[in-house]
């Protein structure tokens, strides 16, 4: 399989799963890596998780340029990079309009 129809078919899998996401949490995004089979140490991973969430929500940035990004930047092979961002998508992103950081921060 060439790398086209293979980033190809990660985007509409990435692309479908990040349509609907459940509020989870840390340990369980942890987990979910693990289970992909993805190591590290917790901190670094939950950093790299949230800035998965940073760049989804505030850069606007799709599923698949995460994920390639993060397969580049980490050695991770593009399977691995999908399932990170879903993990995090689901289980650290804050769920659109279930936390206002505007009206509650005290900056």
């Amino acid at each position: 399989m060439n790398g086209k129809v293979l980033l190809g078919a990660l985007g509409a899998v990435v692309s479908l799963v990040l349509a609907a996401p459940a509020n989870a949490t840390p340990p369980d995004f942890l987990a979910a890596v693990r289970a992909a089979g993805i190591t590290g140490t917790d901190p670094a991973m939950l950093e790299d998780g949230y800035d998965v969430c940073w760049k989804l929500w505030n850069q606007h940035a799709t599923g698949v340029q995460v994920a390639t990004g993060l397969a580049h930047d980490h050695a991770l092979s593009t399977a691995e990079a999908a399932n990170f961002v879903l993990a995090a998508y689901h289980d650290l992103c804050p769920v659109a309009g279930s936390y206002d950081y505007w009206a509650y921060s005290t900056s």
